[in-house]
Order: C-alpha cells, then sequence, then structure tokens
C-alpha cells in the first residue's frame, strides 16, 4: 500500500478495460463472421465451414457470449463515475453522513499534530463495524518510534471522536521513512 489507500478503479484500470472491451468486441464479431461463411480466413474458414450443426451452434454461443462481455466491459469502462463513500452516523437527531475523504483530512491533521511526524499519508476503510484507519509516516529521526506510533494512535482515535463523534476500531501505524537530520549551516 504506496500513499493513500486506494477505493475506485484508476485511469489505468479503466483503460485496461477499455482495451480489454474493444479486442473482445473485435474477436466476437470477427468470430461471427467467420462462422456466417464471410471473409477468407483459410483453414479456420474451412474448419468453421465442416462444423457440425451442434459445433457450429456451440460457435455462435461463443461469439455471442464474447461480443455481450465486450460490450459490458466498454459500457462499465466508459460510464465509471466517481462515488464519494460517506459514513452513516445515527444521532438523535437523525442521521449524518461523513465522507470518508472528511475523516482521512481529519486523521491526517491529528498525524500532523504529533511532535516528529513530518509526512503521513491516511486510508480509511469504512464498514459495518466501524472505522479502520491506516497511516503511513515518515518521522524524524532520535524518536522512539514504538512511543510516537502510540501518540499518533491515540490522538487520531481521540480526534476523530470529538470531531465526528465515531468510535475507531483500530488505527495502524506503518512507519515508512526517517526524515533526513537537517543541519544548520555555519557561516
Amino acid at each position: 500500500m504506496k500513499g493513500r489507500v486506494k477505493r475506485f478503479m484508476n485511469v489505468g484500470e479503466r483503460l485496461v478495460s477499455l482495451l480489454a472491451g474493444i479486442i473482445l468486441f473485435v474477436v466476437g464479431i470477427v468470430f461471427f463472421l467467420l462462422t456466417l461463411g464471410f471473409g477468407q480466413a483459410g483453414i479456420l474458414l474451412d474448419n468453421l465451414k465442416t462444423l457440425s450443426p451442434q459445433e457450429r451452434w456451440w460457435a455462435f454461443g461463443v461469439a455471442g457470449i464474447s461480443v455481450l462481455l465486450a460490450i459490458l466491459a466498454i459500457r462499465m469502462a466508459l460510464k465509471m463515475q466517481r462515488v464519494e463513500k460517506t459514513i452513516i452516523h445515527q444521532t438523535q437527531y437523525g442521521e449524518i453522513r461523513i465522507a470518508v475523504s472528511a475523516v482521512e483530512s481529519l486523521a491526517l491533521r491529528a498525524c500532523k499534530r504529533i511532535k516528529g511526524v513530518k509526512d503521513a499519508h491516511v486510508g480509511v476503510r469504512a464498514d459495518l463495524t466501524g472505522l479502520d484507519i491506516f497511516i503511513e509516516v515518515m518521522v524524524a529521526p532520535d524518536l522512539s518510534i514504538p512511543q510516537v506510533s502510540e501518540e499518533i494512535k491515540a490522538e487520531v482515535d481521540k480526534y476523530i471522536f470529538e470531531t465526528v463523534g465515531i468510535r475507531v476500531n483500530s488505527v495502524k501505524v506503518l512507519v515508512t521513512k526517517i526524515a533526513a537530520e537537517v543541519r544548520a549551516r555555519v557561516e
């Protein structure tokens, strides 16, 4: 897990899905045309012409399924929309919806309050049981990593509860880097 936790299909995955759909579509159409006897495909066409009626139905089935899958894959790739995932919190006055990205921002703010945390990336997973927060941090040198990790966990849990009103199931901290020491330049 590098950087933020991925929640949505990224551009590369959409491109692959689109290309797969186009390829499946072309293969399906070519296969349909070949089984109908159009075109000159040499050995393949000769073999398709000698198919029994039952084998021909199987070929049409494979071609039909290929075209259907291709159309679905292309449609999926072109209609992908980013839907912001929300957390629903019930209060005495009704429900409150909080975007997961808002909780990520709050957790990031809580991390940066901790002395020695130089950089952080936060991911939040929300399900029916509550929130799980994953934090990757870069810390200053000469600090106790277990102590800083515990401070981060406690601060994030406390801050999320105070601002959002939801208890956090777990906070997992991964120290990915130790920051380089900055030395003052004497002239």
